[in-house]
């Protein structure tokens, strides 16, 4: 291991300057003495060496010949030019972790060299004597690392540019001339970060992360650009990465001669397998010609494998979700066995990954049995051979065609007991459950559970990935976009696992991005908010000037509908806005209301304009009537009944799963049985339910609104005394409301709206609205309809009702205009293009059109 990182030198910007000729003048000499060596090689063989050949000497340039001192000329200047380069350390020598003491400046790279000089620069522009790491950080920005870092990054460059000026002119550097300790410190941190990721040289992107985790002026001056040091960190990463990928794709370029068609390695061994070459790929040597994607984030996984395997066990099972990465551990395993980075017991062997498909394809149970002993045989006398099987289940309980009722499982487990061979499969937690773990196979397979990658780790995956996406549209992701799409696809897409779903949604992404900003166009964070609020309707975009403006006029927006109830609407406009900016608990519900109040005051109505204005239309709402809900065994109806009860789905879990952006409207709640609010007290306060088959349902989407007409006694007797809303409030929570709800289940709503009953005027309003959204409908018709304030009163007074409110209001007008104009258009009384005027007393006036 490495005891000690040393800068040795102090450099003066002359002496940069010089080193950057001198090794570009030695470098010339060495270039020319080459080709000119090369050149007279050639010309002696052809021209000069034809006598002596004929003579049979051989030893053309030894002794030298009459004008073969020119070749042997170049030959030393060459040498001499050669040797000058490495003792310039021009070759930049690969770092090494087991090296006792590494000095940095043996290994940066010429790019770090030359923004070393370019700091230097700025420093005595400035009249600053020593270089500080915010010289390092305005340097970078004139090299291809530190531009293409920043721009992924999608920081503004005038912005970076003015920024940086402004920190600079705050710089007081230190005294002492040449590199500060800052500097020196973040040179040897960024050798210990080359180290850590493996990298041959010190990069400009590793000394870009080592000069964010200083504590100098650098940190202030990205936190005004918004920059958090671990997106640095990724986004250096994700450019060393993209070095390798090159790297990668030459190495396909060089090997396409070789490419195998059935891509299995014929070179492995030298048995012959000629089945095997049909049904099997050969990973590893894929994975040594650079066609397999690097596996990130799973060395936990490899290494508890590796273990097993270590010690005596033949066979593992990577258990884990569709999407979440099984495959590419597979892959990971290979590339490690192709770089020897395995343990002994797997060295110098072959992952070969089986198709089932191809082994299965037009086959009897009995030929595929043979088939799989075929494969079997040939694998276990190759004797270098791990086998791999994606999906193991899928030949679990296939018969094997022997007639001793076997299974291809059955004949697959004998060969892993007897520890003739090792294998590596995968399969998801439901079919481990259903059908692996019971089975024989499963009795002998080790599991290993792979579980969803956290956040950065996706990224990071996603980071392998975006090349090939890149390329194919014609696009340019920032790292934003790729942070986006992982904090949105983990909060949205529910039913799928990182970090599939969040490849799937920059594919997504890309597509929509190229249609609207050209080719190599830039992605940034709001394309993909743009592309998953259209997929899921939700507002996740960045709110619009034109948004903002509603947010804050919401409870006039919702006046519009609801008549009265101020203060309900007050709560409820100030809980949305909170939701939009993200102001709430991320793992609770979006807002969650107990609406109280007696009947026909808009405690409904208000429900559905919640679900109409934030999540874009009345139909986004699952409306559960809790007077079905009175016994235990009702909640069978809500999460599903398990399999021997008889396994339906949940008419809750199931709507949420479906559409987990919704509203869940829970009429007349008071009348559930207790065992059903203790289940609505654990979405309330997890945003979480999980259903009858197990599964986890998510409700951190979900807006949750209780309806109540419990203590309307108490809430009339309050309001007839004129004691404010607030106070009753209080007054419920204490003691009206104990006879029906818990105190904790009551505390776990954001709100608790207390309504008032309507007043007559109010009702007037009411009936308004109502005729309104008649006339609307009319009108798609192309009737006319008008209505006198008079007949307005006159239908409010008719359906107002101190007891129900406004509810009697809609038999009123259905009875009373609904029917009449019915009768009118089927009789031929309305027409289109005609003008209905609603006149006091149930009088329908008919203003005829002028025919055309």
């Amino acid at each position: 291991m490495v005891t000690n990182i040393i800068w040795q030198n102090q450099y003066s910007l002359p002496e940069l300057i010089f080193r950057r000729f001198r090794l570009a003048i030695y470098r010339a000499v060495a270039l020319v003495a080459i080709i000119l060596a090369l050149l007279l090689f050639i010309i002696f063989v052809l021209v000069a060496a034809a006598p002596f050949i004929e003579e049979a000497r051989w030893t053309v340039f030894f002794p030298p010949e009459p004008g073969a001192k020119l070749f042997w000329l170049s030959v030393i200047l060459a040498g001499y030019a050669w040797y000058r380069l490495d003792r310039e350390h021009a070759w930049y020598p690969a770092l090494s972790s087991s090296a006792g003491e590494i000095s940095v400046e043996k290994h940066l790279s010429e790019e770090v060299w030359r923004v070393l000089e370019k700091s230097y620069a700025y420093a005595n522009r400035m009249q600053h004597p020593a270089v500080e790491p915010l010289h390092l950080l305005a340097a970078s920005l004139s090299f291809v690392t530190g531009q293409r870092v920043f721009s992924r990054l999608g920081v503004d460059s005038a912005k970076l540019s003015a920024t940086l000026r402004h920190g600079l002119s705050k710089l007081i550097p230190s005294p002492i001339p040449g590199l500060s300790t800052e500097t020196i410190n973040v040179l040897k941190k960024a050798t210990e970060l080359s180290l850590v990721r493996k990298s041959r040289h010190v990069e400009m992107s590793e000394v870009l992360v080592a000069i964010s985790s200083g504590e100098s002026i650098v940190t202030e001056v990205l936190e005004e650009l918004e920059i958090k040091p671990e997106a640095l960190d990724n986004v250096t990463a994700w450019y060393s990465l993209r070095r390798k990928l090159v790297n990668l794709r030459s190495r396909q370029g060089r090997s396409a001669s070789f490419r195998p068609h059935r891509a299995l390695d014929r070179t492995y061994s030298a048995v012959a397998t000629p089945f095997l070459n049909r049904v099997a790929q050969d990973l590893t040597s894929l994975a040594a010609r650079g066609y397999l994607m690097p596996c990130v984030g799973r060395s936990r996984e490899t290494t508890e494998a590796y273990h097993i395997i270590e010690g005596g066990q033949s066979s593992v099972v990577l258990v884990g979700e569709p999407g979440i990465g099984r495959g590419s551990i597979l892959e990971g395993i290979a590339q490690d066995m192709a770089a020897e980075e395995v343990p002994a017991v797997l060295q110098d062997k072959h992952l070969l990954l089986l198709s089932t498909a191809q082994l299965l394809s037009g086959a009897n149970p009995a030929e595929a049995g043979e088939r799989l002993l075929r494969v079997l045989n040939e694998a276990v006398h190759a004797g270098n051979i791990i086998l791999a099987i994606k999906d193991i289940h899928q030949i679990i309980g296939l018969d094997a065609g022997s007639g001793q009722d076997l299974s291809l499982g059955d004949v697959l487990a004998s060969a892993v007991s007897n520890h003739q061979l090792i294998i590596i499969t995968t399969t998801t937690n439901a079919s481990w459950r259903e059908m692996v773990e019971r089975s024989s196979l499963g009795q002998i397979l080790q599991r290993v559970e792979i579980k969803e990658l956290d956040d950065n780790s996706s990224i990071q995956v996603l980071e392998s990935r975006v090349p090939g996406i890149e390329m194919q549209h014609h696009v340019y992701f920032s790292y934003g976009a790729l942070a986006q799409a992982v904090t949105l696809a983990k909060r949205y897409l529910p039913d799928r696992y990182l970090p599939e779903k969040a490849i799937s949604l920059l594919e997504e992404v890309a597509i929509y991005a190229r249609e609207r900003t050209g080719k190599d166009g830039m992605i940034t964070a709001e394309h993909v908010a743009q592309v998953l609020a259209n997929k899921v309707h939700v507002p996740v975009t960045q709110i619009t000037a034109a948004e903002s403006q509603k947010l804050l006029n919401l409870e006039q927006i919702l006046h519009e509908r609801i008549i009265g109830q101020d203060e309900a609407v007050k709560l409820v406009s100030q809980a949305l806005r909170r939701a939009r900016v993200n102001l709430r608990d991320q793992k609770r519900p979006v807002s969650s209301f107990l609406f109280l109040g007696p009947t026909g005051v808009g405690k409904t109505e208000l429900a559905k304009v919640v679900a109409a204005e934030y999540f874009g239309g009345e139909d986004k709402m699952v409306r559960l009537d809790m007077s079905e809900y009175q016994t235990a065994e009702s909640l069978y109806r809500l999460v599903g009944a398990p399999a021997g009860v008889g396994g339906e789905h949940g008419l809750l879990t199931e709507a949420v799963r479906r559409t987990p952006y919704t509203l869940v409207l829970l009429d007349e709640l008071e009348k559930a049985h207790s065992d059903i609010l203790n289940v609505f007290l654990q979405v309330l306060d997890d945003g979480r339910l999980t259903d009858a088959s197990g599964r986890t349902i998510d409700f951190t989407n979900t807006i949750i609104i209780a309806t109540s007409n419990a203590a309307t006694a108490f809430i009339q007797e309050q309001l007839q005394q004129n004691v404010p809303l607030e106070n009753i409030r209080r007054g419920l929570l204490r003691g009206g409301l104990q006879q029906y709800f818990r105190p904790e289940f009551l505390n776990r709503f954001d709100a608790i709206v207390v309504f008032k009953p309507l007043e007559i005027a109010e009702v007037e309003q009411v009936a308004g609205l109502m005729i309104s959204k008649l006339a609307r409908e009319l009108e798609s018709k192309g009737v006319h309809l008008k209505a006198s304030p008079e007949t307005i009163k006159e239908l409010a007074a008719k359906g107002f009702d101190p007891l129900y409110g406004a509810r009697p209001l809609r038999r009123v007008i259905q009875d009373n205009v609904d029917s009449a104009l019915a009768t009118h258009m089927l009789t031929g009384k309305i027409t289109r293009r005609d003008v209905v005027v609603l006149e006091p007393g149930g009088v329908i006036r008919v203003e005829k059109a002028e025919k055309l």
